[in-house]
């Protein structure tokens, strides 16, 4: 071989520095690409999450209505308006059972279907009867306020575990 002279150093030296330069260009590369991917995850997660929380939120907002419901239903069965009180208790029972497998109520179905199970009866009771049992209709009633109060609570704290959690007072 031969001797080297300057210009054939030279474009050594610059293929050496171009290659070196070209690897840490595409370490840096897949680190952005790395960061870029995690990132994006991470978006993906939290939209996850906020839309899980709005969907409980609402979960809790219609579950407040039917509470609402229910304590109008109790007014027209204290004043023994029992054709608006049998509608009433009609659209609520239709409420609460389209409330099934929502987020933040679907672990308690046994308890939903109770609930339904009781405004059922009550329906029932306004229809067949003349003269229903005011006080035993608004007892029922009472009952399923309190247990759609629990479950509008639990919408609003259920976390994805299953776990309920404590409130917070921030």
């Amino acid at each position: 071989m031969g001797v080297w002279n300057a210009a054939d150093v030279v474009n050594t030296v610059l293929a050496g520095v171009g290659i070196t330069l070209t690897a840490v260009g595409l370490a840096v590369v897949f680190w952005q690409v790395r960061q870029a991917r995690g990132a994006a995850e991470a978006a993906r997660e939290a939209a996850t999450e906020a839309r899980e929380v709005m969907t409980r939120h609402m979960t809790a907002a219609d579950l407040g209505s039917v509470r609402s419901g229910l304590h109008a239903l109790q007014n027209e069965i204290r004043r023994r308006d029992y054709e608006s009180a049998w509608r009433t208790c009609r659209e609520i029972h239709g409420q609460l059972a389209g409330l099934r497998h929502r987020p933040g109520i679907e672990h308690q179905q046994e308890t939903l279907t109770g609930a339904v199970t009781s405004l059922s009866e009550v329906q029932a009771s306004l229809e067949s009867e003349d003269d229903p049992d005011t006080v035993g209709l608004n007892t029922k009633v009472r009952a399923v306020i309190e247990t759609v109060g629990a479950l509008q609570t639990q919408a609003l704290f259920f976390d994805r575990e299953g776990n309920d959690h404590e409130q917070r007072s921030d």
